[in-house]
């Protein structure tokens, strides 16, 4: 959620699901200091993999607000190793919350949208999701899938008179690589990364993500140079990327991580 005023500017009613309750109340107090009413804003602890819960989650939604109009899927996690010394239960969990998260949360909210003949679903997927990223593979696999998904779904939903959004973002300032999955399915990165590399600001993304879907924008790449130019030269490019920066830049985030350091 972005913490613009522009909250307060464009009156809206939000909903703010996690795990964590006591963030999700901070975030509250961060929307109330921007402007928004405290009624219009929900808090909705929940854990993103318990999907036999969701019917009753959007029940709750339903009775406060009367209706959903906007589902921005946006829960994961990372992950920081080689596939040759990944264990396959990594693969299996990054897909479980990655994918079928989205795919779970997508489905309970779909009647409702169909039946209004109106909605926006989003699905945060990543630049990684277009062009791959070495020593993210299963990260990587998962995100492949929701472009996948979502652009599929948004030919199945225009006749209903639905959007559906994928917005790809490089690197964001945040701190994800500290629960990033790692070969061992039990055992996380644990280094923050934040202030290392060239990153966009999390205000930034969340002010031109809210731009891309209020212009409906199918598919938005939202990051700083040089990543950016990267996945342009890898859609438009294939044989420059592969031949030139794939063999360099891929080699060299590898021998990064090889020899023990961190990568955001």
């Amino acid at each position: 959620v972005s913490t613009q005023s522009t909250g307060a500017k464009y009156p809206c009613k939000i909903v703010l699901s996690a795990r964590r309750e006591s963030e999700l109340s901070k975030v509250k107090s961060l929307c109330e200091a921007n402007g928004i009413d405290s009624d219009s804003v929900m808090v909705l602890p929940m854990d993103s993999l318990d999907f036999g819960k969701l019917p009753d989650l959007v029940s709750e939604v339903l009775k406060k607000f009367g209706t959903i109009d906007i589902l921005v899927n946006n829960a994961g996690r990372s992950q920081r190793s080689l596939a040759e010394d990944t264990e396959l239960p990594v693969d299996k969990a990054i897909m479980e919350l990655n994918y079928f998260g989205y795919v779970a949360h997508t489905k309970a909210v779909l009647p409702t949208m169909i039946g209004n003949k109106t909605g926006t679903v989003v699905g945060v997927s990543s630049l990684t999701g277009k062009m791959g990223t070495p020593v993210s593979t299963a990260y990587a696999a998962s995100k492949h899938a929701v472009m996948g998904f979502f652009s599929s779904l948004r030919m199945e939903l225009y006749s209903h008179g639905i959007d559906v959004c994928t917005v790809c973002p490089g690197p964001v300032r945040s701190n994800i690589s500290l629960h990033s999955f790692t070969e061992d399915v039990t055992k996380e990165y644990n280094q923050d990364v934040q202030d290392k590399g060239r990153k966009q600001e999390a205000d930034r993304f969340a002010y031109l993500m809210s731009v891309a879907l209020a212009a409906r924008v199918p598919e938005s790449w939202i990051s700083i140079q040089p990543y950016l130019l990267l996945t342009y030269i890898a859609q438009y490019l294939p044989s420059v990327y592969q031949s030139f920066l794939f063999s360099r830049g891929a080699q060299k985030r590898i021998s990064k991580f090889k020899n023990k350091e961190c990568l955001y």
